[in-house]
This record gives structure tokens, C-alpha cells and sequence, in this order.
């Protein structure tokens, strides 16, 4: 009976056996390559940047992401190189993938700016605010006004006037909410905008602080007679007249035409 036992328990431990020296060896494989200087071993020494960049430099990207690489292939930190690159103030999104053997991609998301934010800076597609350290005054974007914290309800109007305004073949190309709460908007023809010509035809509207909506479209109702009419000189088609178009009035409006 213990010969029986002997050989029972003789024949667990063969059987354990190959379980506990693959457990010792992944333990020694693991202080083995503690000790090994892994950047030395697989480096990565291959840094791509993905897709197409407007106004981020794809040369200063890569040379960013080389300085921030610590560790090997296996070990670098992709979290702390994402947190980096996430800073820029023009990165929206940044996503990396290991490159096999010693490379690394970078796929990132730029801001796309739709309109400028007061004096330091940008509205993205989703009506967020982003602010780099130096704007671009050259883009053909609408300039939007407004108190700090404010940027969402602008945006918001923003949308609404683009469509009714682009109804009426103008652009809003400057839209204001002032400290008071108050709304006043510049907006040109297309034609005038396409020839660079925007300034002369320029026409400032206020709306004011109450009933917004309501005189919103009171204007977009009289804005194509009114513009025709002031546009009829001698029995002749002129350039635009009108300087400014006052909507505060319960029950109508103000002209104010240009000195010319």
C-alpha cells in the first residue's frame, strides 16, 4: 500500500514538474532582462508622423516625440509621449502604434478652425475654443465677439445667422455679444467677399439684447427690398449704401447710409 503511494505521489510531482521550471524560468527571464539595457537592445529610432497636417510642422512633431522616447520598442511610455503632443493647443487628438522592430507611429488630429475667438484665438468645428500662442490673421474666417465664457452661445448664433443670411446670398463675416448681453452682427454679399472687396460693402446690423429672434427675422424680411432700394441711384445700379441697419425699434427700423 505505501509502495502504491510512493508511486502516486512520485508520478505529481513528474507531472508538475515542466509547470514549475517554466515558472522558474519566466522569473529568471524576467531579473535577465531587468538587467539588460533594453533602449540599447531594440531602440526606436523610426518616428513617422500620419496624416496631413495644416498647421502643425510634421519635422518639429517628430523631433518632439524622438526627445520624449525613453525605453525600447517595448518599453517606451506611448502615455506620457500622447500627454506631450496633447499640450499644442492646435493638437485636437493623438493616437500611437508601435511600428515593428524599432519603429513608431503617430496619428494626429489637428483643431480645424471655423472662426476667430476675440483677439487670442480659435473656434473648432465642435464650437470649442483653442488658443496657440500666435494666430493666423490671414485666414478667411468670420471674427466672433464675446464675453469670456460665452463662446457656446455665440457659436450657436453664429450657426443660425449663417443659414439665414446665406439664404439671402451674404456672409456673416463679424458677430458680437457685448458685455451687456447684446447682439450686433456685420455681414457683406458674396460678390463683394469673392472680389475682396468686403469692406465697402459692409453692413453693420444691431439687433440688441431683447426680442433677438423676432427681429432677426423682421431683417432677413426686409433685407433683400431694403439693399435694392438703396442700391437704385439715378435709375442706375450702384455699389451698396447702407452703413448701418438699426433693428431696435418695436415695430420697425433705422437706415444709416454711407458718406458715399
Amino acid at each position: 500500500m505505501k509502495r502504491k503511494n510512493k508511486t502516486s505521489l512520485l508520478k505529481k510531482i513528474l507531472k508538475t514538474l515542466p509547470v514549475l521550471l517554466a515558472g522558474v524560468s519566466v522569473i529568471y527571464l524576467g531579473v535577465l532582462i531587468k538587467d539588460i539595457d533594453i533602449p540599447t537592445l531594440m531602440p526606436v529610432n523610426d518616428v513617422q508622423v500620419i496624416g496631413e497636417l495644416n498647421f502643425l510642422d510634421r519635422d518639429e512633431v517628430e523631433s518632439m516625440v524622438k526627445s520624449e522616447v525613453q525605453g525600447g520598442y517595448f518599453t517606451v511610455d506611448l502615455n506620457n509621449i500622447r500627454n506631450t503632443l496633447m499640450r499644442d493647443p492646435w493638437v485636437s487628438n493623438v493616437s500611437l502604434r508601435r511600428q515593428w522592430p524599432a519603429g513608431l507611429n503617430v496619428m494626429i488630429d489637428e483643431h480645424q478652425p471655423v472662426a476667430y475667438w476675440n483677439h487670442d484665438g480659435y473656434i473648432n468645428e465642435a464650437g470649442e475654443v483653442f488658443k496657440p500662442e500666435d494666430l493666423d490673421t490671414s485666414l478667411n474666417l468670420p471674427r466672433l465677439n464675446g464675453p469670456e465664457g460665452h463662446h457656446n452661445n455665440v457659436w450657436k448664433f453664429m450657426n443660425v445667422l449663417y443659414q439665414e443670411m446665406a439664404l439671402l446670398e451674404y456672409e456673416v463675416v463679424r458677430l458680437k455679444l457685448d458685455d451687456r448681453r447684446a447682439w450686433q452682427l456685420v455681414i457683406a454679399g458674396h460678390e463683394s467677399i469673392e472680389t475682396s472687396d468686403s469692406v465697402a460693402s459692409e453692413i453693420s446690423v444691431r439687433l440688441g439684447r431683447f426680442d433677438t429672434e423676432k427681429r432677426l427675422q423682421r431683417f432677413v424680411r426686409i433685407l433683400p427690398a431694403l439693399t435694392a432700394e438703396y442700391r437704385l441711384a439715378a435709375g442706375k445700379l450702384t455699389e451698396n449704401n447702407i452703413k448701418v441697419i438699426d433693428m431696435r425699434y418695436p415695430n420697425g427700423f433705422a437706415v444709416q447710409k454711407s458718406e458715399a
